[in-house]
């Protein structure tokens, strides 16, 4: 471990023949001049951590318990360096190394444990699934208990055991269960992704596929939709991230783009007054905002125009009763001005010049 580095490489820049007096004088002055360089940097980091979270930079959550451990680990290399002062036996020495990599050890995993547990708490409290923190508190044990055996082995191979055969058969079993886990382990990465990317939240209307509709429920293994048939489409999350999925639930406006294709007799003049019936219709609703209104082609079939305008989508069911009502309004403005819409069946069977 990297306390153990440090020991080393200090014990080895020590002069021989130190009294003992003389080194623990020298153990007190290091560990008193450590101690003091400790609190000037925690009080550092403190001080640059609140103005980061005053900022919104970084995660309360997170930032806390890393420079509490950070401090910690920082006064194990202060124990290090004071205690490579002292003129001890190799063997005390080497015991001292074995139990400061192992308490630095702990340290490092119990980080990486919590800081584990609240990146994934905060991910579902986030997405806004409930019933997410009681499935991943039923995963953190298995998580916790790899993450542990991982740093055991790292501990183990750092004081000079030879794991081979034990890595070796942790592999072969690995590969085993790897094979017999293989779509569980997926499910459970998929639902990791969910909740990390945050691709949607509950409440929120997407389209997958030919379905659109709320999403009801975040599972370990598929997400439940309710269509706006009232149908419940359950997904599985591997397929729902293996393909497009549309989100509306942070769209602010919705692009509606239609076409009209008037009677080719309407005139000039009627139809360069298009324009202004197509404005004054979308203006008269709330939550509406006018784009543009061309004449596109003059076809055989009839004049071509092409029409855009936004509508808020915050509430989709409302903007489709906007779309109607605009329609309505627009169709009315028509028969008012006597322009009528071309017949399609005419339009195509029109001859072409």
């Amino acid at each position: 471990m990297a306390p153990g580095f440090f020991l080393a490489s200090l014990q080895a820049s020590s002069a021989p023949g130190l009294s003992l007096n003389q080194g623990l004088i020298s153990a007190a002055c290091r560990l008193l001049l450590g101690l003091a360089a400790v609190l000037v940097m925690r009080a550092l980091a403190r001080r640059q951590l609140a103005l980061s979270r005053a900022q919104g930079q970084v995660d309360p959550l997170l930032a806390g318990p890393t420079l509490r451990t950070g401090s910690q680990l920082a006064l194990v290399l202060v124990a290090d360096w004071s205690w490579a002062a002292l003129p001890l036996p190799s063997q005390a020495n080497q015991l001292y190394q074995a139990a400061s990599g192992l308490l630095a050890l702990l340290l490092v995993v119990r980080l990486i444990n919590g800081g584990l547990e609240r990146l994934l708490a905060s991910a579902a409290n986030r997405l806004g699934e409930t019933g997410g923190l009681d499935r991943i508190s039923a995963l953190l044990p298995m998580l916790r208990g790899a993450i542990w055996l991982l740093g055991a082995l790292v501990y183990l191979q750092n004081q000079g055991l030879r794991l081979t055969a034990v890595l070796g058969a942790l592999a072969g079993a690995g590969l085993g269960i790897g094979f017999a886990l293989q779509v569980p382990a997926r499910d459970f990465f998929s639902y990791l992704t969910i909740l990390l990317d945050q691709p949607f939240q509950l409440g929120q209307l997407l389209r997958f596929d030919d379905v659109t509709g709320r999403v009801l429920k975040v599972g370990l293994r598929s997400t439940h939709l309710r269509s706006l048939d009232g149908e419940l489409v359950v997904i599985n999350n591997a397929n729902l991230l293996a393909k497009t999925l549309r989100n509306y639930g942070d769209q602010q406006e919705r692009r509606v783009l239609q076409r009209l294709l008037l009677r080719l007799d309407s005139g000039a003049e009627a139809a360069a007054g298009v324009p202004q019936l197509v404005k004054a219709a979308i203006g008269r609703w709330p939550q509406a905002r006018f784009d543009r209104c061309h004449l596109l082609e003059l076809t055989p079939g009839g004049l071509l125009f092409e029409l855009a305008y936004f509508l808020d989508a915050s509430n989709p069911g409302l903007a489709f009763d906007r779309q109607q009502a605009i329609n309505l309004d627009l169709l009315a403005s028509l028969e008012r001005a006597g322009l009528a819409l071309a017949d399609p069946a005419e339009a195509a069977v029109a001859p072409r010049t």
